[in-house]
């Protein structure tokens, strides 16, 4: 992990500064996780980092992650939770 770290640091000058962004098949740890709360993703505290992965589609995926699973079976420390039903999105 400290290499991945010195590389970070020797390509900070080449990179996005705000927002800092993620490479989405990296799993940056350091951009934040996915707590779980009575083994529920919290969808919340993963928009923090996804708008890093997705930017303004963020809450589009996990739209569609709310149609296929539900239920989060899926799910990993950086994985799209699914859309609370309260934000207005339906299933078809």
């Amino acid at each position: 992990m400290a290499w991945v770290r010195g590389l970070y640091k020797q390509m900070e000058p080449y990179v996005s500064k705000n927002p800092r962004t993620g490479y989405v098949n990296y799993r940056d740890l350091d951009l934040g996780r996915n707590e779980l709360g009575d083994n529920v993703t919290s969808y919340a505290k993963a928009g923090v980092w996804g708008e890093k992965y997705f930017k303004g589609n963020f809450e589009r995926l996990a739209a569609v992650k709310a149609m296929v699973d539900p239920d989060d079976f899926f799910r990993n420390e950086q994985s799209i939770p699914p859309l609370p039903a309260a934000k207005g999105w339906t299933s078809m």
